[in-house]
């Protein structure tokens, strides 16, 4: 046999050896980003069940008009001691600040996984459309007031991937704050 033509062989072979792997390989690669899409999906499915932060995003919707003034004080922790007060009054003591801003977490941290591509964005088409832009609804006010801390070393960027999917993934501006964030823009200077 000619050296020549085992070399050829053995060639495409190896080349064929290394179709099959890539093959492999990107198979693999699908089922593992699957895999991980799923798991984030189970994610925000707990985030979007837990009765805790539900009631907490209820609340916002109901009575977040009332706290409109509360939010338009710039951030300092007595304001949110009043703040809370007036929540637990408003909730019957059911509710408190803390709740609202779990609840806020977890609807900004199912964003984040949306905006870094952890999650499918059909994640918030299919199933969370209405919570994201009903919560940023409700939220705004107090996520502009949650900004205007200053007793840290940078800006606030409170509920940012909020605010990024609202802008970028849901076609709606935030440019144009709605009456309550508006007021704590003002006041706030």
């Amino acid at each position: 046999m000619d050296w020549s033509v085992a070399a050829s062989i053995a060639t495409v072979i190896a080349g064929m050896a290394v179709v099959v792997t890539a093959r492999i390989y990107y198979h693999q690669l699908t089922a593992m980003t699957k895999a991980r899409e799923l798991e984030s999906l189970l994610v925000i499915m707990r985030y979007a069940d837990d009765i805790r932060l539900r009631r907490a995003r209820y609340f916002m919707l109901e009575h977040g008009a009332s706290l409109v003034e509360s939010f338009a004080k710039p951030f300092s922790w007595p304001t949110r001691n009043e703040l809370d007060a007036a929540v637990r009054k408003l909730s019957a003591n059911e509710v408190s600040i803390h709740d609202i801003d779990l609840s806020l977490n977890a609807i900004n941290n199912i964003c984040f996984l949306v905006r870094s591509g952890y999650a499918p964005s059909s994640a918030i088409d299919g199933f969370l459309q209405n919570t994201i832009r009903h919560a940023w609804r409700a939220f705004e006010g107090y996520v502009r007031h949650r900004r205007t801390r200053d007793d840290i070393p940078e800006p606030s960027r409170y509920a940012e991937h909020l605010e990024w999917v609202m802008t970028n993934k849901m076609g709606s501006s935030t440019g144009a704050p709605t009456a309550a964030a508006q007021s704590v823009k003002h006041d706030a200077g």
